[in-house]
């Protein structure tokens, strides 16, 4: 969790960083059946310890994502950077 921080001497966007927390719960986690749920959860966390919380996770409940898969860290950080977005837009849309 330490390294999904904002760090100046190293910046990395924050979908970069939620997406490694993510990706590094899926790994390290002991339990086959629970590492969606808490890799989820600390996306979730890395996210609202900046400030940002998401309207929706379609992409991001409904995908399957593996540390050991090349794509995978590209792919979900670009899931999670489509979400802030949509939130944003939908945050900016007049009701």
């Amino acid at each position: 969790m330490a390294e999904s921080a904002r760090d100046t001497a190293r910046p990395l966007p924050l979908t970069a960083r939620a997406a490694r927390a993510y990706l590094d719960v899926c790994f390290f986690h002991p339990f086959d059946d629970g590492n969606a749920r808490a890799a989820f959860l600390t996306l979730v966390y890395v996210l609202a310890r900046e400030g940002i919380t998401l309207d929706g996770v379609i992409l991001l409940r409904r995908v399957a994502f593996h540390a050991d898969e090349p794509r995978d860290p590209l792919v979900l950080a670009s899931y999670i950077d489509t979400h802030i977005a949509e939130t944003r837009r939908l945050a900016a849309t007049p009701a």
